[in-house]
């Protein structure tokens, strides 16, 4: 079965009133499963409510945010397009002399009831990493997610100027507005942006699932779930990159034969940024699938076709996942770290080599290359 890049979404739709919908189609490299998980007792009210088979695109972002499980609140963010969806450009086929593709992620959330104070949830859009309930994001932060923060500050009435990202500080000027850019990470933050982004999130989700308690404001009650939202520390993220295993990239898979789709040509065209016609480079694609090229799994400045290199950062779902199911952790963008002005992994612009598990960057302020992704824990604080 071909890996279909971007074809994993885990989601955890907050649903207003009984249910809370667990919409899981997970992608494990070079196999596909479906499941859909039930989210533990430790909330009553929320229940599982259904599966869905479809990740979100730029095209076709769907009902629900991926950072808070929150239902959109504006028709913009559902809108459906019959333009190519991102998911539908790359397809990485299975290398049988690759063999590294255990899942090492073996807790489940029953597993949690015996951790003092730990709630058995799933954040909405992470993977659970440590037997504390501590999850981190699938994927980098989207920018479609920071559209949707600011969507939310807005209907509070408040205001959204410093919560815009740096336009001298974009990878091309309209990578913030342009819709096709939906599902590409968020970048041109400062670190204070990003960690008022992180607050507001874990207050989003706390007040969700709160909601339904039968005393909603008293946070004294042994019922009442805490939610942490913050930047990964160093250790947490090498955690997350495998960097216990010793091996530049995590996993001694690092690369597979690729097959890029003709139809996309006129996406590809737009990503590249190539003054080449679509009809040339449909046909460039056609000659370079009949070579049978092999590609590495990270997106840095590597030799490529000229319809392949990027201007910007990747659809934040372009590769197959790493063995925890996180994407992206190594190139793309260089991430921010709890540690101030620490960015680790590496990005788009920098050579392969600079994007291993011990890739250690520094920053000063927004970037057209730094971007970031969240960690996140339920817990019950009035619980003994």
């Amino acid at each position: 079965m071909p890996i279909r890049c971007g074809y994993y979404r885990r989601y955890y739709p907050f649903f207003p009133g009984a249910f809370m919908r667990n919409f899981s189609t997970r992608f494990f490299p070079f196999r596909r499963r479906f499941a859909c998980e039930s989210m533990g007792s430790l909330v009553a009210t929320f229940g599982l409510a259904g599966c869905m088979t479809v990740p979100p695109s730029s095209s076709y972002p769907g009902l629900y945010s991926t950072t808070t499980g929150l239902q959109n609140i504006s028709p913009e963010m559902n809108r459906r397009s019959s333009a190519l969806r991102d998911y539908e450009v790359l397809t990485y086929q299975p290398d049988p002399t690759c063999k590294d593709t255990s899942q090492v992620v073996k807790d489940i959330w029953s597993t949690l009831k015996s951790v003092p104070h730990a709630a058995p949830i799933g954040m909405p859009g992470c993977l659970l990493l440590t037997r504390d309930g501590l999850g981190i994001d699938e994927s980098e932060v989207p920018n479609i997610e920071w559209k949707r923060y600011q969507l939310r500050l807005a209907a509070l009435g408040r205001s959204i100027a410093a919560t815009q990202p740096a336009t001298a500080s974009l990878p091309v000027p309209d990578y913030f507005t342009n819709t096709f850019y939906d599902f590409y990470p968020v970048v041109g933050l400062s670190y204070e942006q990003v960690m008022a982004f992180c607050q507001w999130r874990g207050q989003a989700i706390e007040a969700a699932l709160n909601r339904n308690k039968p005393v909603l404001s008293d946070s004294k009650s042994p019922a009442y779930v805490a939610v942490e939202c913050r930047l990964p520390t160093e250790a947490e993220w090498e955690k997350a990159a495998l960097a216990g295993r010793g091996l530049p990239y995590g996993s001694r898979c690092s690369e597979a034969p690729i097959r890029v789709n003709p139809k996309a040509a006129a996406y590809l065209k737009v990503r590249s940024g190539s003054p080449e016609s679509v009809d040339k480079i449909e046909a460039d694609i056609k000659a370079y699938n009949q070579r049978k090229p092999v590609r590495p799994f990270i997106v840095c400045n590597q030799p490529e076709p000229y319809f392949l290199r990027q201007a910007t950062p990747a659809y934040v779902f372009q590769t197959p996942s790493n063995d925890y199911q996180v994407f992206h952790l190594l190139g793309n963008v260089s991430e921010m770290m709890q540690e101030r002005g620490i960015t680790r992994g590496g990005n788009f612009r920098d050579p392969l080599s600079a994007c291993t598990v011990a890739a250690r960057g520094t920053y000063n302020g927004p970037a057209p290359t730094i971007g970031f992704r969240c960690v996140l824990r339920a817990t019950l604080p009035n619980q003994r």
